[in-house]
Formats: structure tokens, sequence, C-alpha cells
């Protein structure tokens, strides 16, 4: 279920929750393909699974290294609104 009915920013935000926080996302290791966001995180524990779902998330893969793909419809835009709310948060 996507709570936030086109508001990308406050779905963003949430996002960066479930991933764990700014301070868990390893700087600069923010990518998407076609379908997934691309996360490289500090500790892989301290992703919600359960908060990214009612974001709108469809699947995860969790790689080495703490890697972390979520798959999203819309990864584009949900990309692109969750590097605006971690440079909000970076300044």
């Amino acid at each position: 279920m996507i709570n936030d009915k086109g508001n990308l920013i406050a779905k963003a935000q949430k996002i960066l929750h479930g991933l764990g926080g700014l301070d868990n996302l390893v700087a600069g290791q923010i990518d998407n393909c076609a379908t997934r966001l691309r996360i490289q995180v500090v500790d892989i524990d301290a992703v919600d699974e359960n908060i990214l779902r009612r974001q709108g998330a469809l699947g995860f893969i969790k790689l080495p290294d703490n890697q972390v793909q979520v798959v999203f419809f819309d990864v584009h835009a949900i990309t692109q609104a969750l590097r605006d709310v971690i440079a909000a948060e970076v300044v």
C-alpha cells in the first residue's frame, strides 16, 4: 500500500527511515536500475522491510557487503526524491 498518494518527498522520508536513517547509508551509494533501488548500508539489520513495503516496495534482495536492492514500481522518481531528501538533511 502506498500511503502518500503522490507526495514523493514524504514517501522518500519514510523510505529513508525504513533504510535505517541517514546515518545508516554509505555516502554516494544510492543508485537504481529499471526496477530496483540500490543502496549500501552500514548495518543491514537496521533496514525495516515492513516500513519499505508500506511505501510500495515489491521485494528485497540482500547482497554481500551490506548491499540492499529494493524493488519499486516507479524507482526512478523514488530514487530522485530520496536523493533530494538526503541532500536537504545533509545541508
